[in-house]
């Protein structure tokens, strides 16, 4: 059994290996033989207290969900400790994601850009500002189809290729979606979520893990959501492209 406890600006998760604690970019892996107790130093912090006797706080997000943790996280510690304690953790910088950062500032720069375009067209066209601002919606609805498309077109073509086909059986409910459980080639158990309502479905998984994994699905249904998606995204984003740009054409 596995948990997490996440709070403001830390999480930490135990597994097999032991625990493991991230904070202002760096992670702290503890063994478990190195733990000699669990307890709860306030309503919402735990407090995870090594053989040596150094101790690592970590403060959950509500009272239930830190119980819980520090309850479970005790319950598989072992019955050999590590008299080591702090000797055996590591302490490592987890590495940032660039990827992510370059995201966030393109769009910042992006928004900066539409509200000073807008600011513009207000000072200069007046009620013309009124297309700039509804026009967001239709552009934002093309970029999504388009990118869910291609996203669609791009796990389908993958998986047709290298995916592994399992069977997955319903396991609970995630609002009026079915949530399925599957078991990959070693011994992975994963999650998938759908509206579809049977009980067993078929679906295939990239053992990669670079694209998600997907039902079966008739193939005219699947080509024929890509081809909406696909060829409807040009459409909106025309439509929004006129409506916010059509005073500079």
């Amino acid at each position: 059994m596995s948990q997490i406890l996440n709070g403001r600006g830390v999480s930490a998760r135990f597994d097999s290996t032991g625990v493991h604690i991230t904070r202002s970019g760096r992670q702290v892996d503890i063994p478990l033989a190195a733990v000699r107790e669990v307890r709860a130093a306030a309503a919402r912090t735990v407090e995870i207290v090594l053989t040596d006797g150094t101790a690592h706080r970590v403060e959950g997000g509500n009272p239930t969900a830190t119980a819980a943790f520090a309850a479970a996280l005790t319950a598989v510690l072992p019955e050999e400790r590590n008299p080591a304690g702090g000797a055996v953790v590591t302490d490592t910088r987890t590495p940032r994601d660039w990827g992510l950062y370059t995201i966030l500032t393109l769009g910042a720069a992006v928004a900066l850009a539409y509200v000073g375009y807008a600011v513009w067209v207000t000072l200069t066209h007046g009620a013309r500002v009124l297309g700039v601002i509804i026009g967001v919606v239709p552009l934002l609805a093309g970029v999504a189809m388009l990118a869910s498309g291609l996203a669609e077109a791009v796990r389908r073509i993958v998986l047709s290729r290298r995916g592994i086909t399992v069977l997955a059986e319903a396991v609970g409910k995630d609002g009026k979606k079915t949530v399925y459980g599957y078991t990959d080639a070693d011994g992975g158990v994963h999650r998938y979520t759908c509206k579809r309502t049977l009980q067993r479905i078929q679906l295939a998984y990239d053992p990669d893990g670079r694209v998600g994994a997907a039902h079966a699905d008739w193939l005219p249904f699947v080509v024929g959501r890509l081809v909406v998606k696909i060829v409807g995204a040009p459409f909106w984003l025309f439509v929004g492209g006129v409506m916010i740009f059509g005073v500079l054409w």
